[in-house]
């Protein structure tokens, strides 16, 4: 998928996520199916999914299915740079009050 398309379906998540929950997480995972490589664009698409999908989850209170995607999202966070690997591991940690997870990269 390009990232132009991809950035897209990001979009259309992001509208969806209030109204139609189980579609958006749909489009987030076919995201994040695809690994992005060092594609810049593609990289900022992965994040704007995990994020995404992250706070769709953390907002449904499913902390489980946060935690797994934590896990799963380890190998492709470690191609990363390690700021932007930071930047992310704050997000899902910043809101633990009202998610417990533990993030343990």
């Amino acid at each position: 998928m390009a990232a132009a398309e991809t950035s897209k379906r990001i979009e259309e998540a992001q509208k969806l996520a209030k109204s139609e929950p189980t579609k958006a997480e749909q489009i987030y995972k076919e995201v994040l199916s695809t690994d992005p490589g060092s594609n810049e664009s593609a990289i900022k698409n992965y994040e704007t999914a995990l994020v995404g999908l992250g706070e769709l989850y953390r907002d449904q209170k499913r902390v489980d299915a946060l935690a797994e995607l934590v896990r799963q999202a380890r190998s492709v966070l470690s191609s990363f740079a390690k700021a932007k690997t930071a930047k992310l591991g704050e997000w899902f940690t910043r809101d633990r009050s009202r998610v417990e997870v533990v993030w343990t990269v």
